[in-house]
């Protein structure tokens, strides 16, 4: 696991600054692992949308 999916997992960022880590860190990770993250991102950030 990455730095970002372990931080998020833990709830020690949210959807935001995980998405901003992302752009920081996208470079050095695979295109596969990318798709991942975003996708986690994306289920999170629809979750939260659907609470408020």
């Amino acid at each position: 696991m990455c730095l970002i999916c372990v931080e998020f997992a833990k709830e020690r960022m949210t959807p935001l600054e995980a998405r901003r880590a992302l752009g920081e860190m996208i470079e050095g990770m695979e295109p596969e692992h990318v798709a991942e993250v975003e996708a986690m991102l994306t289920e999170a950030e629809e979750a939260q949308a659907d609470e408020d």
